[in-house]
């Protein structure tokens, strides 16, 4: 039982830092690669094992409010770039949205800073957590994903 208030109170911690982080254009603008992804389970942050063509996905975010999205697949020797996904971007609060227009919201992310790192982590944003009768559907639609990405340049 102390163990889950102690990771319930870490949780709130890591939550309030988050939600008090104000997120600033100039903080998220630049050329941004992925270095880390993975998922949250039992608040353990469980990473995805990666090679170095996967590891080539990126960001970039205009200042002009445009974002860029590189999604590579395939492993070293045959990596696949998919076609560059063009967007939308702005700050809501402690998020960036991805959208095509005002009513088509492509993807939102929580964000979390890094500076002393250059890296950012966006992290899944649930406004409300899933109910289902399927326990397995309900714990796979809440499951937090994250992407650590570092700045480029």
């Amino acid at each position: 039982m102390m163990r889950i208030l102690l990771s319930l109170a870490g949780c709130l911690a890591f939550s309030s830092f988050i939600n008090a982080q104000k997120l600033k254009k100039e903080d998220i603008i630049g050329f941004w690669r992925l270095k880390e992804s993975g998922f949250y389970e039992n608040n353990k942050k469980v990473s995805k094992s990666f090679d170095n063509c996967s590891l080539m996905r990126n960001y970039t975010m205009r200042e002009d409010g445009f974002a860029i999205y590189n999604y590579v697949e395939g492993s070293v020797g045959n990596c696949m770039p998919s076609e560059p996904r063009l967007s939308f971007w702005r700050i809501v609060d402690n998020r960036i949205q991805f959208y095509a227009d005002d009513k088509s919201i492509l993807e939102e992310v929580v964000v979390a800073l890094d500076k002393k790192n250059k890296s950012m982590t966006f992290s899944t944003y649930i406004p409300e957590p899933v109910k289902d009768d399927d326990p397995k559907l309900e714990k796979i639609l809440n499951m937090i994903h994250y992407d650590t990405l570092e700045k480029q340049y």
